[in-house]
């Protein structure tokens, strides 16, 4: 049975950060689906990337909207800024007009497609039923969040290309 790439996104915002990005050089981005995050994790761990999905709700999950066919692989994800990993990174998020409309666009409830930049730091992802343990992830025997259920954490720099519509009744 085929299971669609669905990635579970908890922004953790307990922190302010304060962006910066000024005298800083860009690392590469790598534009990926979560698809391709969940079946590849090996290949874009540790490094800079930019995924287009949609969020819907307050449990902000966060879904390949146009990945046809479903994803073989799937892998929950939980967005992290800056501040709250350890180490910290040598960036910051960028808390510009873009970033706060999207909050509240999410926080009123609105479908809202979004393109997320960040490192992409994984563990394990989940292939044919099974979890599968990225090369040094089984090190920590646990995944990110507070129940280490995630598989894999984007550290936030950068959300943009943000587009909000109404959820559809049902």
């Amino acid at each position: 049975m085929m299971t669609m790439c669905r990635t579970c996104v908890m922004l953790f915002l307990l922190g302010r950060a304060v962006s910066s990005g000024q005298g800083q050089p860009e690392s590469p981005v790598m534009k990926a689906t979560l698809c391709e995050l969940a079946e590849r994790p090996e290949q874009f761990n540790g490094k800079m990337v930019s995924v287009r999905a949609s969020v819907a709700g307050n449990d902000l999950w966060i879904d390949d909207f146009d990945q046809k066919p479903p994803c073989a692989s799937r892998m929950g994800v939980v967005v992290m800024l800056p501040d709250q990993v350890k180490p910290r990174p040598d960036f910051e998020v960028t808390r510009d007009r873009v970033f706060a409309e999207f909050f509240d666009d999410v926080r009123k409830g609105l479908n809202v497609q979004a393109t997320f930049e960040g490192r992409l730091d994984a563990k394990y992802t989940w292939r044919n039923q099974k979890q599968v343990w990225i090369a040094g992830g089984q090190e920590q025997s646990r995944g990110f969040g507070k129940s280490g259920q995630y598989g894999g954490r984007i550290v936030l720099r950068r959300i943009s290309d943000v587009v909000a519509r109404p959820v559809p009744r049902k």
